[in-house]
């Protein structure tokens, strides 16, 4: 493999490389397989990346699930613990997060100073997207320099492989269809305690005598107490 002057491979490599973990990512069995194998391909794919690392999204906030060194994961770590850094804010924004430590970047004040001390030169934060929302975000460390735009062009290509990975796993699906069904759950509460107060002020009743009146239609009409519902709401939206 011949390396490009910024320190990467030649793009003829990179896409050779790229080729040989979508055949391995295949044969994966496992989440943290294939995720290991993308932050593995990180480091020799991205210009100047030393060290990677993936966060996928637990309930809402990123844990790491992969590194290729114990950098990653201390420096995540840190993180984690002090609310500040690249990878939460490319969990947060779905943004592409580069900081430049050479330079003295200071968007970052707990998070920088400790990833100077630990020889870091260049972070790279890349957001893993599915459906519209972040499922991963995929971090790269560098102690030879801060990353450029073919890093990032390389490096949102390994992001794109995450997604599909992380979309791929049966954890995804089932902890996905857990948050959708908490989210159908409270919706259709609402839907009920909505149609309970239109009831109220147009019949001039209790909630008690409301709710009898929602289970009397819905026995009335066999239909459930949240078709009742639904159907109040609509007659109440139609005669605004």
């Amino acid at each position: 493999m011949s390396p490009d002057p910024s320190g990467g491979m030649s793009s003829e490599n990179v896409v050779g490389t790229l080729r040989q973990l979508a055949e391995v990512l295949q044969s994966q069995r496992t989440l943290g397989a294939a995720l290991a194998s993308i932050a593995e391909t990180a480091t020799l794919s991205v210009p100047r990346c030393d060290a990677a690392s993936i966060a996928i999204s637990l309930e809402g906030r990123p844990s790491t699930a992969a590194i290729s060194a114990r950098v990653a994961l201390e420096l995540d770590m840190v993180q984690y613990d002090t609310d500040d850094g690249p990878c939460l804010t490319s969990f947060r924004t779905m943004s592409t997060v580069r900081v430049d430590l050479v330079e003295g970047d200071s968007s970052f004040p707990h998070f920088a100073p400790a990833a100077r001390r630990k020889g870091v030169r260049g972070v790279l934060s890349v957001p893993a997207t599915w459906g519209g929302e972040v499922v991963a975000t995929l971090n790269l460390y560098s102690r030879t320099g801060p990353f450029d735009e073919s890093a990032v062009a390389v490096a949102s290509v390994l992001a794109a492989q995450v997604a599909i990975a992380v979309s791929r796993s049966p954890e995804f699906a089932a902890a996905r269809n857990v948050v959708e069904e908490a989210q159908r759950n409270v919706d259709d509460h609402s839907d009920v305690n909505l149609a309970t107060g239109l009831l109220m002020v147009n019949e001039g009743c209790t909630a008690e005598q409301a709710e009898a009146l929602l289970r009397h239609a819905s026995a009335q009409d066999e239909r459930t107490i949240l078709e009742i519902a639904h159907r109040i709401i609509r007659q109440h939206q139609s005669s605004r």
